[in-house]
């Protein structure tokens, strides 16, 4: 009989490892199924799909700058050798070649492939010479622009990076191809006057638009920027406090050169322009004190020249007007424009002595404040001004109104330029937040194109020099970079040449309104004064008197001086019956007033009338006499006119 032994240990203790065996035991209770609970699923709700704009400045991004190794390329030639012979042929024996060709070519397969192939050949041929494949058709038809659906673009939407909400109210490219964007932000200085302002500006750089490139430093908000057009390193800034000061980006962030307190400006600066000097470092500035002032920024300890914006013969600091904006060609050194808060926009010539001379002409331009001035690019003489509900294009030729107007419905335009490679193209900024596009080519009753582009009112518009990127400014704070599309930037064959044709139709029309005003009321002038000296021949005729009566040697217009003239002529007379206590008056010849000159008859002899007959009717009912019959001529002289422009329209 076999005896066996049993024994039995723990596997944990047999295995050197530590293992997590357990002994399970089955208990079908441990599953169970839990449902949802009704009123919990009732206090819930179920999340929609929602869009949310997200701004790039939130994620937290990392910019690398990779350097790929470069490709070396290296030219090399190949040599082709023969082939295709079999073993026994070597293809140096020009015998061996010649008697295995021979051998091919008596081979029927091989005329049988060379005719089959020969046809297909001859059809391919004559199928290429059917159609010119290289031949270009329509090379005279005019280029058709493909419609673009989105012709405006935002590129980019730059925040303000201060807590506080700024208006963005100055913009400038750089003059390296518009690749850096200075803004300068600013508030009102009356807003908040006393509490703590965050004076930073900044230097965006297009390409790299995520944060700004350069913080410009300043004691106080700047209204207004400026590169320098010679050197991308250097800007000039004015402050809302009237203080200008040159930046160096090279050196600091904080201005390298300031203008004293006491000899800038005592408002803020509304507009900097750099001019074309010689050494390319002289720029002007407007505010609203009234003043223009010229600054060398190698010497700001004061400026070199000034203009008080007071067009009387002695300009007063007190009666200037307040500038907004400079307008300067470079084409034109000594010629610039400046837009005022009263509605005028002054032609000024550096050069000149006087202050008289120095403001050569005036333009009624609005009826509010000025608040863009730009020439065209093409055109010097033509520029546009943007205030009110209009924009108004005009000629340097014509100062009594506008060649063009262009009416926006209810939106007060804030800010306006040309377009720089699209001759008839012209932007423009409102108040509701929308940027304008006008075609004058196409159509000027209604904008061509509106885009929105913020919810609060634009305030600063710059056009880059390419043509194909803007930035406008808001008064909340945003920045937007947009993209002209090709169709708007792109200039045709016959832009130009058909824009002048409408800016010369448009002058002589013009001209020619002026003209015929002026024949007008010198017609209108010439009927009052003959009513005149006939009112005056029945107050002496009713005096019994002689009267040296006076005529203008050149047409007027009617004025009250006419009847003050009159009138004084008449109390004269009157007193002078008073006087004589009913007894027949002399002939006396009563000295003409100031206003009057002696009648000429037309061999240019003097005109006396000397009549004596007595006195009928008082002077009163004279002079009302003289002068409803003056208004009869005038009322007449209207109506004529009004019938003789219906019959030539």
């Amino acid at each position: 009989m076999d005896l066996t032994c049993v024994v039995r240990r723990d596997i944990k203790l047999l295995s050197k490892r530590k293992c997590n065996f357990s002994d399970a035991v089955l208990n079908p209770s441990q599953s169970v199924d839990i449902y949802p609970d009704s009123e919990l699923t009732a206090s819930f709700t179920i999340a929609k799909n929602k869009e949310i704009g997200v701004q790039c400045q939130a994620c937290d991004l990392s910019a690398l700058h990779i350097n790929t190794d470069s490709a070396s390329t290296e030219n090399r030639g190949i040599h082709h050798k023969e082939g295709g012979w079999p073993r026994d042929v070597n293809p140096q024996e020009s015998d061996q070649t010649a008697r295995y060709r021979k051998k091919i070519e008596k081979d029927e397969a091989y005329s049988h492939a060379v005719l089959h192939l020969g046809q297909q050949m001859e059809h391919y041929i004559k199928q290429n010479n059917v159609f010119n494949i290289y031949e270009d058709y329509f090379t005279d038809a005019p280029d058709v622009p493909t419609p673009d659906p989105n012709p405006l673009r935002t590129l980019h939407l730059l925040k303000d990076p201060s807590p506080t909400r700024r208006a963005v109210t100055g913009l400038s490219w750089s003059p390296d191809g518009g690749t850096k964007l200075a803004a300068a932000y600013s508030d009102p200085f009356w807003k908040n006057l006393f509490d703590h302002k965050d004076n930073d500006s900044y230097i965006w750089n297009i390409e790299r638009a995520v944060q700004p490139e350069i913080v410009l430093r300043s004691m106080s908000q700047l209204r207004s920027v400026s590169f320098n057009p010679r050197d991308q390193h250097i800007l000039a800034g004015g402050s809302i406090y009237g203080a200008v000061g040159i930046w160096d980006v090279r050196k600091s962030q904080g201005p390298v050169e300031c203008v004293p307190i006491d000899v800038g400006h005592s408002e803020s600066v509304t507009s900097i322009i750099w001019s074309n000097s010689k050494a390319g470092g002289e720029f002007f500035s407007a505010s609203g004190d009234g003043q223009v002032l010229w600054w060398d920024m190698r010497k700001l300890n004061a400026p070199i020249d000034a203009l008080v914006l007071d067009p009387s013969a002695t300009p007063r600091p007190e009666n200037a007007l307040s500038a907004c904006c400079l307008e300067y060609d470079p084409s034109m050194p000594n010629k610039f424009l400046v837009g005022t808060r009263q509605g005028i926009v002054m032609n000024c010539n550096r050069r000149a002595r006087t202050t008289a001379e120095r403001i050569m002409c005036q333009y009624e331009a609005h009826l509010g404040p000025v608040h863009a001035l730009h020439r065209h690019p093409q055109l010097p003489k033509i520029f546009l001004t943007v205030g009110d509900w209009t924009t108004n294009i005009w000629t340097e030729d014509i100062r009594d109104s506008p060649i063009l107007t262009l009416r926006n419905q209810n939106v007060q335009l804030l800010a306006g330029a040309w377009s720089y490679t699209r001759p008839s193209v012209i932007f423009t900024a409102a108040t509701d937040g929308a940027l304008y596009l006008w075609d004058i080519l196409a159509q000027r009753i209604n904008p061509t194109l509106c885009s929105q582009v913020s919810e609060s009112p634009l305030l600063s518009l710059s056009t880059q020099e390419q043509g194909k990127i803007m930035a406008v400014g808001s008064k909340d704070g945003r920045l937007s970079v947009i993209q002209i599309s090709e169709n708007l930037s792109t200039v045709t064959r016959n832009d130009k040449a058909a824009l002048t044709s409408l800016l010369e139709r448009e002058t002589r029309r013009e001209k020619t309104l002026e003209q015929r005003s002026k024949d007008g009321k010198s017609k209108q002038g010439a009927k009052a004064s003959i009513v005149f000296h006939m009112a005056v021949a029945s107050v002496a005729a009713a005096t019994q008197g002689s009267l040296v009566v006076q005529q203008p040697q050149s047409p007027t217009s009617p004025s009250k001086k006419m009847f003050e003239s009159l009138k004084e002529t008449l109390q004269a007379l009157h007193s002078k019956e008073n006087t004589s206590n009913g007894e027949c008056h002399e002939a006396t010849g009563i000295e003409p007033s100031i206003d009057m000159m002696p009648a000429i008859d037309g061999q240019g002899s003097q005109i006396n009338l000397s009549v004596s007959q007595p006195m009928e009717s008082t002077v009163d009912q004279h002079l009302q006499t003289a002068e409803e019959a003056f208004f009869e001529t005038m009322d007449q002289d209207i109506l004529s006119r009004g019938m003789e422009e219906k019959q030539q329209s």
